[in-house]
């Protein structure tokens, strides 16, 4: 938790409610989600915001009433921070810079609007400093696999008032301190993305030599390829088969066999600390999916990721997200492997994929892949080659990614000390000198008075209409399935889970039934669940 002790000791401070107005935003709803056209405005949602800069890409729209537009619409260095997130991203803050002109913020999201004696750009470097210090996540709650912030505890924070003349400071190093790491992480992302796509161009390259995927029934000219399908080149004992369909609970008292998903396939390799076990009376039915060394395997939900078993795995499993590939005489294993990771055979492979929630390939497809085939040595010669290219590219990642990742955590450290560390502390002293506690009080008196103000001109608050005030919502312990599908169909728009939850006015305690009455629906075809993007969820009524 963080202290006023931990601050620069000539440095007063206040209260996170008292240096600035703090709001949450407009909440989703039927009558904000099907209100007239002319009301429709673009807002912030938590996926706009990053850390240090909003995402303007993808703005969603809802109904705002004239009302609404003036209390929800943002000002030009207004903070925003993520209100529900996971909880080490949970008060992710960003500032808005008035792009674009007009625009509003969804109740998922806290505004920040600073005293004038505060400036805002110092207001984001204390806030950033929270959330990459553990401030944010120590004090917000959790109702499900969400945290909250929650806006009463922000606003009981302390908040550090250090002179203006210092806050201009801090605020100048900080900029240019940032500018740098993130010219640097820039840098190393695009080196990172140019390494990943190399191993592929050079796959093409050596094994193709200019020819056209599976056009040619006859060698191509000069290059000695003979292109066959893929359930030709296989052994005749063992076609190409997927696996498991159902591995039961995880067996982990030794007795069990590893059986391996497309997850554990990964550049190449199988991530084999993390292979799951399943009991030998399964592994058993399905024999004809056992693996040996140098089987090759294709992810065939989602993923493409490809690999080779090796010799400790003979005898593991797969399951039927994955495809096995058992080279015959006449292919050598690393060469079909660095074939199906190329970046023609994925480009062949992709155009293939069914399906939206879950896009994958039908067996079929990977019989009817074009295999390009050449005799041993030339196969052996080309996947050396490319087994010290691929090697070497993915040492370049793995050292690009951790300079990377001790950069991020240069920033975190970095952005503590500009806030109120050892660096904010030298700052003082270069700056405002022996006048620091007169000045630093003096902002104090200002948000004090500006507090006392307030306190004494109530109207000057804003305040819900009288009809609003008189409501008393009771949270409610549990739900029922029957009450979550009714809101799901009063509803236009998908929800996520969180946002139901809130919106069935339910108490911490009801997470349990609340799940359970989604897991009802969804078995009984009530629920239609959706995915539009790796992270989230989006649930609706079934037509």
């Amino acid at each position: 938790m963080i202290v006023p002790e931990s601050f620069p000791a000539a440095w007063r401070y206040c209260t996170v409610k008292e240096a600035g107005e703090t709001l949450v935003g407009q909440q989703r709803s039927p009558e904000t989600t099907s209100g007239t056209t002319a009301d429709q405005r673009q807002y912030l949602r938590v996926a706009n915001v990053r850390d240090d800069a909003l995402d303007l890409l993808d703005l969603a729209t809802m109904s705002f009433s004239a009302e609404a537009r003036e209390k929800y619409r943002l000002a030009e260095g207004d903070i925003l921070l993520c209100e529900g997130q996971s909880r080490e991203l949970v008060g992710r803050a960003a500032m808005y810079r008035s792009e674009p002109e007009e625009l509003y913020f969804q109740n998922t999201l806290i505004r920040f609007r600073s005293h004038h004696s505060i400036l805002p750009e110092f207001a984001l470097i204390v806030f950033r400093a929270y959330q990459h210090s553990g401030v944010f996540s120590e004090i917000a709650k959790a109702t499900t696999n969400i945290a909250h912030l929650g806006l009463r505890r922000f606003q009981e924070l302390p908040f550090p008032l250090p002179p203006r003349i210092t806050q201009e400071a801090i605020i100048d190093c900080a900029r240019d301190v940032q500018t740098s790491l993130d010219s640097s992480l820039v840098a190393i992302e695009n080196i990172i993305a140019t390494a990943a796509e190399l191993p592929g161009a050079a796959r093409d390259l050596l094994i193709l030599e200019g020819a056209t995927v599976g056009q040619e029934e006859s060698p191509s000219p000069g290059s000695g390829i003979t292109w066959e399908k893929a359930a030709d080149i296989v052994a005749e004992d063992a076609p190409i088969v997927y696996g498991i369909l159902q591995p039961g609970p995880d067996v982990d008292d030794g007795s069990g066999v590893p059986y391996i998903r497309g997850q554990d396939l990964q550049d190449g390799y199988i991530v084999q600390d993390q292979l799951r076990r399943t009991s030998a009376s399964i592994a058993q039915k399905y024999q004809r999916s056992s693996l040996k060394q140098g089987d090759v395997l294709l992810g065939i939900i989602r993923s493409l990721r490809v690999a080779t078993v090796p010799p400790e795995l003979s005898g593991a499993n797969i399951t039927q997200g994955t495809a096995r590939l058992r080279p015959g005489t006449d292919v050598d294993s690393d060469y079909l492997a660095h074939w199906l990771s190329s970046s023609a055979a994925q480009e062949w492979l992709r155009s293939r994929l069914r399906g939206i929630d879950m896009p994958g390939l039908n067996l079929r497809d990977v019989r009817e892949t074009p295999v390009p085939v050449r005799d041993l040595g030339s196969q052996r010669q080309i996947s050396e080659a490319l087994n010290e290219v691929t090697a070497a590219l993915q040492g370049l990642i793995r050292d690009a990614q951790s300079a990377a990742s001790r950069l991020r955590q240069m920033e975190r450290e970095l952005t503590v000390s500009f806030a109120f560390g050892e660096v904010a502390k030298w700052i003082t002293q270069e700056t405002s000198g022996p006048e620091t506690e007169v000045l630093s009080s003096l902002i104090l008196d200002r948000i004090k008075d500006a507090a006392s103000q307030v306190r004494r001109n109530p109207a000057a608050t804003p305040r819900r209409p009288n009809k609003n005030r008189s409501k008393r919502i009771t949270l409610k312990p549990a739900t029922t399935p029957e009450e979550v599908l009714a809101l799901l169909q009063q509803s236009h728009d998908p929800l996520d889970p969180e946002h139901l939850f809130r919106q069935l006015s339910l108490a911490e305690g009801a997470v349990d039934s609340f799940y359970s009455a989604l897991r009802e629906l969804k078995q009984s075809g009530r629920l239609k669940e959706g995915r539009p993007n790796n992270t989230d969820v989006e649930i609706s009524a079934a037509d």
